[in-house]
């Protein structure tokens, strides 16, 4: 009897030890947070890809679906530890709830954001992977410390603990697996859109082999492209992030560069004389989505494609990765790394691709605003233009050269490189750099290009995209 009361005192910490341990509640919750430990660390380290996107949506679904669980089980932990003494097990416990506590809510905070503003706020980003390293390092260190601390009660409490721990281990890990596969089965449902495209069988090489010549324009690839590679600008005025410069585009010359009835002239003009290939020449830069999809060809009297009407569409312009200072179209346009939904037509669709822009914006960003857009011979590709033999069957000519006018003008200003005062005019505020409050305006270029002596008439009709 006496020993069997030695004992009592040692058991009884073990069992409540072992209880804890089996709990199906810290199961998921520590699956949940492994889970989120890995995705989080993922999104944050490997480059952008599909797998990913979906990484980032399975991690901010399954965060949002833990918080209840997570407060319930550091509730329930809380009110059977709090009469203990205080020691270092607790020191690293209440640690690691701040830290997941400040990552879940700042993963909350980037979650709304995402999903219903128009930018996540950078600094609330950088407190969240940075509580989030803290949560899994401090995470880990207080489950490793108490398992090391049951691991030193005696044979008589191993006997209870081992297999209790060994039962959480294998819950967790089996917790963690399940919404990987999960996350693995949903990315497998995805269909991205078919966008390959061939040139059509009859499809005139009257200028060489370049099939886009004589325009200098060409793909990165040197192959045609899908029509909606570069269309859908509507999309960039619907996601809630660019209603405004949309707006402003769609009255300006770079819209109508392709439907304007001057320039339409010239192009008839000029398939009547020379042939409907030479209207590649003019193609170029008033109207490469027709050019990139092999409209403008012998048999096709119409010379337009799908997603013509928006003439140098958002995508058009600023997915230019090269030119020089030739003219004539003399760039290389490289179609984007599109995310996931970002073509569906569905409203979940377009939900999703909106918050993974805004969400996981890095890649967008390097795509759509690279440091040639801010050069100035990023406009001489189409902003100075001539003739040479193969149109005229006579030789070089200059025509217009907006470019060069700006480059010995009092604008073009010593290591201040400014080639939008031509055509984009000054700054003009785009609302707050920041959510939350008022902050320092974001500066942009406007799409209205009042540089332009040319305001075409607005059409009736649908708008683009």
């Amino acid at each position: 009897m006496s020993e069997n009361c030695t004992k009592a005192p040692a058991a009884a910490p073990a069992d409540r030890s072992a209880a804890a341990w089996r709990s199906p509640l810290s199961w998921v919750v520590c699956g949940v947070l492994l889970f989120e430990a890995i995705t989080g660390l993922l999104i944050w380290l490997l480059p952008f890809s599909l797998s990913v996107q979906f990484m980032v949506l399975s991690h901010t679904a399954i965060g949002v679906l833990l918080v209840v669980p997570y407060a319930w089980y550091q509730i329930r932990h809380w009110l059977m530890v709090r009469h203990q003494r205080f020691n270092h097990h607790q020191v690293t416990g209440y640690s690691s709830l701040l830290a997941v506590a400040v990552c879940i809510g700042s993963g909350i905070w980037l979650t709304i954001e995402a999903a219903f503003g128009t930018r996540i706020t950078y600094g609330v980003d950088v407190v969240h992977i940075a509580s989030g390293i803290a949560a899994t390092v401090m995470v880990g260190v207080h489950v490793v410390s108490l398992a090391v601390r049951d691991g030193s009660r005696g044979a008589d409490a191993a006997q209870v603990l081992r297999p209790a721990r060994r039962r959480f281990a294998f819950g967790s890990l089996a917790i963690c697996i399940l919404l990987g596969g999960a996350t693995l089965t949903w990315q497998a449902t995805y269909a991205p859109p078919d966008l390959a495209w061939t040139l059509p069988s009859d499809y005139g090489y009257s200028y060489g082999e370049n099939p886009f010549a004589p325009s200098l324009a060409r793909t990165a690839d040197g192959g045609p492209l899908h029509p909606r590679t570069l269309s859908g600008s509507r999309s960039c005025g619907q996601s809630g992030c660019h209603e405004q410069i949309y707006e402003e585009w769609l009255p300006s010359a770079h819209r109508y560069a392709s439907i304007d009835v001057s320039f339409q002239a010239v192009q008839r003009v000029m398939a009547e004389n020379e042939g409907p290939e030479s209207t590649r020449y003019c193609a170029g830069c008033h109207d490469p989505i027709a050019l990139f999809s092999g409209s403008k060809n012998v048999y096709d009297e119409d010379l337009s494609s799908p997603g013509a009407e928006e003439g140098v569409s958002c995508v058009a312009c600023h997915r230019l990765t090269q030119t020089d200072l030739k003219g004539n179209a003399s760039y290389v346009v490289t179609p984007p790394d599109y995310y996931a939904y970002e073509l569906d037509d569905e409203p979940l669709g377009r939900f999703l691709s909106g918050f993974l822009i805004r969400a996981y914006p890095r890649r967008h960003t390097q795509q759509y605003s690279p440091p040639l857009l801010k050069s100035p011979e990023y406009c001489a590709a189409c902003h100075k233009q001539f003739i040479d033999e193969e149109i005229n069957d006579f030789g070089w000519v200059q025509l217009q050269n907006q470019f060069d006018n700006w480059r010995k003008s009092h604008w073009n200003r010593e290591g201040e490189p400014q080639p939008g005062r031509v055509l984009h005019g000054l700054p003009r505020a785009q609302g707050s750099g920041r959510t939350g409050g008022p902050r320092r305006p974001l500066l942009r270029r406007h799409h209205e290009l009042p540089g332009v002596p040319h305001a075409p008439e607005p059409v009736d009709g649908p708008c683009p995209g």
